[in-house]
């Protein structure tokens, strides 16, 4: 999937506290053709958005050191995302969910 239609449903996830409704009121697109389950693609993209980056972190690297150099990202500054001291920019939880869907890796 491309970065592209990712953020365009990535924030439209955002804007649902329910992820029947959310998956409901996509509608058919043209984008969807591609698919096999688009039902199972929306609700991991919703997943991602609506989940904290440390639980999606979780998900990918056993350890905040091992996620820390994955990424680049400095320690302290997941332990500050983790603890809540400060909040990821929400482009960066984005390209890092990004990555997570693309790899397949997300529940």
């Amino acid at each position: 999937m491309k970065y592209e239609l990712f953020v365009t449903l990535y924030n439209e996830a955002l804007e649902y506290s329910d992820v029947e409704l959310y998956i409901a009121e996509r509608g058919w697109q043209e984008w969807m053709e591609d698919l096999e389950n688009v039902g199972d693609v929306l609700k991991g993209i919703y997943d991602l958005a609506n989940s904290k980056l440390v639980d999606n972190r979780q998900s990918i690297a056993p350890s905040r050191a091992e996620f820390s150099r994955m990424y680049d990202i400095p320690l302290r500054t997941l332990e500050n995302w983790d603890s809540g001291k400060t909040e990821s920019p929400l482009y960066v939880k984005m390209l890092i969910d990004y990555s997570i869907y693309m790899s397949g890796q997300h529940d």
